[in-house]
């Protein structure tokens, strides 16, 4: 997204009925974060495109370099490549 607040609604709309998946990504707690923006924008247009939000989870942060606290996370490449294929892999059942 280029911007979360306002989130551009028309553009969230369009990729959920042009996708067959939408990943949010954010270096925020999931809670209040951005990828919760998109759901809310989705449940009121009533449409069920899959949706995966990947954040920080909602405790404290153990210190670390940046990069650290990424992969700790599941923030770094290998860790969102895990978490979109095991999402993708417990939709399967649902097509």
């Amino acid at each position: 997204m280029r911007f979360v607040k306002p989130l551009d609604e028309a553009l969230i709309l369009e990729m959920a009925r042009t996708h067959d998946l939408l990943v949010t990504v954010e270096e925020n707690a999931i809670p209040g974060g951005a990828g919760n923006g998109v759901n809310e924008v989705l449940n009121a247009a009533l449409l069920r495109t899959p949706l995966l939000t990947i954040g920080l989870p909602d405790r404290f942060i153990d210190q670390g370099s940046r990069e650290e606290v990424l992969k700790d996370a599941g923030l770094d490449a290998d860790g969102l490549l895990q978490a979109i294929e095991a999402f993708t892999h417990r939709l399967k059942p649902l097509n």
